[in-house]
């Protein structure tokens, strides 16, 4: 539980991340560079290790705390459907050998240059990875459609991040479902991950 509860909170972490980005043109930077540092961390030594520790995926484990809570928001179910729409796309990358093996070859070229930079978020970094998610997730069948405010959806650089964004969601997505993590569980078993939630919180 404690592993699915991280994973699941770096999808909605990315979810509320892509909401904000989308909806106000900006969003929590510490978060985001955990988020996008996680693809590239693909042999943690534990489910917090993706992301840099418990502090890299605090955002999503507030919002997993006010979605499960007894007075969720509709920001929070906002970033709830994008995560679940990670999970969907996800799966789908894993029933396709041929893209998962393109998508781990591609993200392995574009990591040398993540590990050259300096910048917290750098452009170069972010836009490589907008492509990777552009040639093998958004041509898949389902297609995750991100609203928001047309004056940043229509900016070339908000449009890259928040793909690159989207393909550390599918990274944890793929962690969720690694550990365990199924969308039924969502239903049956939301009071254990709140609690375990607010418990990774308070350490």
């Amino acid at each position: 539980m404690r592993d699915a509860t991280i994973a699941f909170a770096g999808m909605l972490q990315v979810g509320e991340l892509v909401r904000q980005t989308a909806t106000s043109g900006n969003c929590s930077q510490q978060a985001a560079r955990a988020s996008l540092d996680s693809i590239f961390n693909l042999q943690p030594s534990s489910t917090e290790a993706v992301y840099g520790g418990l502090e890299g995926v605090r955002l999503g484990l507030r919002v997993m705390v006010e979605l499960f809570g007894p007075r969720n928001s509709q920001d929070s179910l906002i970033s709830l459907n994008y995560a679940l729409g990670l999970g969907k796309l996800a799966r789908a990358v894993q029933r396709d050998r041929t893209r998962q093996d393109a998508l781990g070859r591609e993200i392995s070229l574009v990591e040398s240059a993540w590990r050259d930079t300096e910048e917290p978020l750098d452009d170069c970094v972010v836009s490589q990875l907008a492509d990777v998610y552009e040639r093998h997730i958004s041509s898949l069948p389902f297609r995750l459609t991100v609203s928001g405010k047309p004056e940043y959806l229509r900016q070339t650089e908000k449009v890259a991040f928040v793909r690159a964004l989207l393909l550390a969601g599918v990274r944890s997505a793929f962690l969720w479902q690694q550990v365990g993590g199924r969308q039924w569980r969502l239903l049956f078993q939301r009071r254990r991950m709140l609690h375990q939630a607010e418990q990774l919180l308070a350490a």
